[in-house]
């Protein structure tokens, strides 16, 4: 059978990113929650993507490192995805994001306890952003 083409581009964007609010499950505090995937879904295993987090004043920084097999075998499929809750990040913050091929794009945003702002994003990137979580549910790619 041939193999399919693929019907990205070099334009295309590889990850997307959400960012929102919310009440953490396990402290009842609120805290901010981070969340960067893949746009690809992949058919056997639902990856996890590693990720080195560091926080600065005003700043984020996600560096891809690459993809690690999930903890339990049972298949699925998916996007890769990484998720991390942050309770001290509030006031502006520039989030900058570099791929595993060491390219970088920025966001600024503003961050309350209700609320997540953007105010800047590149004009192009390799990465989409969404504030909101019904907007981020709802989005093929």
């Amino acid at each position: 059978m041939p193999r399919q083409k693929s019907t990205r581009t070099k334009h295309d964007p590889e990850y997307r990113l959400l960012i929102v609010p919310r009440v953490s499950e396990r402290t009842q505090r609120p805290t901010t929650l981070v969340v960067l995937e893949t746009t690809k879904a992949f058919a056997t295993f639902r990856y996890e993507l590693s990720v080195k987090a560091t926080t600065g004043p005003s700043t984020l920084l996600l560096t891809v490192l690459g993809f690690r097999t999930p903890h339990l075998s049972l298949p699925s499929s998916g996007p890769a995805r990484f998720e991390q809750e942050y309770e001290d990040l509030s006031g502006p913050l520039e989030i900058t994001i570099q791929g595993i091929d060491g390219r970088t794009t920025s966001f600024s945003l503003e961050i309350s306890p209700g609320h997540v702002k953007l105010l800047k994003k590149p004009r192009a990137s390799f990465v989409t952003i969404e504030t909101d979580i019904a907007h981020w549910n709802n989005r093929e790619f």
